[in-house]
Order: C-alpha cells, then structure tokens, then sequence
C-alpha cells in the first residue's frame, strides 16, 4: 500500500526503480555503478591507473605530483550515477544513501593490505557554519559506519576557516586556498604513534586530503591511510 502513495525512486538519478531494493537503483545506474566499482586505481593516490601504470611508487600521477599519506582506497571515479548518490546524500540529507555508501567503502577497504594496520578513524571536519547549514557533516557519517572495520572515529581535526570551494581553482590555488586551513582539536596528542585512517566523500585535487594529513603527521601520526567513496580523475596532472 506504501507503494501505491509515495513509489520508489532510483537514489542517484531520480527515476523510477525496483520497489523491493532497500536502496532503489534503477537498473541502469546499478550495472554502471557496479562498471564504476571494477575501474582499477592506484593504491598509492587513489587516482585512475591501468594495472600496468601504477607500481609500489605510485602511478604517473602521484609521481608527478607526490601525496603526503600512505595509501588510498576509493569507492570509484566521480562520475554518475556514484556522483548523483554522493550529491543526493548531502543535498537531500538522505542517510539511507550514507549507509550504502560507507557499505562500498567498507568492502572496498577490506581489501587493502593494511587495513589491519588502523587504529583510529578521523574524518575530514567541516566548518561550523556549513556544517550548521547542511545539518550534518558527510565525511562524519561515513567514518561512523567504518568504525566496526578500523577502530574508533575521533573528530581530532577542525577547519579554522570557512575556505571558498576549491572547483574551478588551479592546483596552485587549491593549494594555497586550504593552506592552514585546519587545526588540531582538544585530544589530538592521542594520535602519536597511532595509524589513521582519514575519511572524505570526494577527494578532487587532493590538497584538502595533504593538508590534513600535514597536521595529523606533525601531531604523531606515523601512517595516514585514506578511504574516500569518489576520486576525481584526470587525464594528466596538467589538468590541476
């Protein structure tokens, strides 16, 4: 009878979808998000690379432009239908979508070599007043449902400053745009010799995800993993 007032809806495009899936996916969203899943990455940056472009030192791209973690785990590229669940989640504030998504990490993290190697979770902050507006931080969310995987999420890292967003910037600008953007909270000590793991929706350019690494490593952090559902991904770094 529910069904007959309020019909399923596909949650990254928006049409409609099979009534009986927890989280309705139209079949066509669903084989391309299974097609996104399989697209192979670098394990060191995250970023799109060929099973013959990227080795222990990181593909082309990270060598070019070196990262300051250990590793990265992503769900997928940031391309529909996973950019449509990743924007849905935040704008509609639908944490049905959250429990999907940190279900995809979670299997994806499983698979990481070091996986076992976590002991604490921290996601990347949002300021205040936008988290105020959105009413919840993503990035939060999902470390929470890492939690089981990974060890306990502490929220050791606030953004001082409310930074313009980073689209349209150039690497250099991105840079700067994030530089002493974010501090250490009450309780960051606890992270000397401690292995993080660092937690975002959407890693784009990457220099948000650095910047907080920096301060994790200068607070003790030996080893700073990554785990993000989506990569922005480019042909070559000149696209930065």
């Amino acid at each position: 009878m529910r069904q007959l007032v309020l019909p399923a809806h596909c949650a990254a495009c928006g049409t409609a979808a099979a009534a009986e899936r927890r989280i309705p996916l139209c079949e066509s969203c669903g084989h391309a998000l299974a097609a996104l899943i399989q697209t192979p990455y670098c394990p060191l940056c995250g970023r799109r690379a060929g099973p013959y472009s990227s080795g222990p030192e990181g593909c082309y791209f990270c060598r070019e432009y070196p990262v300051r973690f250990d590793a990265a785990v992503r769900v997928g590229p940031y391309v529909d239908p996973l950019r449509g669940l990743i924007l849905r989640c935040k704008r509609e504030r639908r944490m049905e979508i959250a429990d999907l998504l940190g279900r995809l990490i979670s299997e994806r993290l499983a698979l990481a070599p070091w996986a076992d190697l976590v002991e604490v979770i921290v996601p990347v902050p949002l300021h205040w007043s936008r988290r105020l507006s959105r009413g919840f931080n993503q990035a939060e969310v999902l470390a929470r449902r890492l939690a089981a995987a990974g060890g306990p999420v502490r929220r050791h890292l606030a953004r001082a400053r409310p930074t313009p967003h980073q689209r349209g910037l150039l690497f250099a600008e991105r840079r700067r745009n994030v530089r002493g953007a974010f501090v250490p909270r009450r309780g960051a000590d606890d992270l000397k010799g401690k292995r993080v793991l660092l937690v975002d929706d959407v890693m784009t350019s990457g220099t948000t995800i650095d910047e907080c690494t920096q301060v994790l490593r200068e607070f003790g952090a030996p080893h700073v993993y990554v785990a993000v559902v989506a990569t922005a991904d480019f042909e070559h770094p000149a696209a930065w």
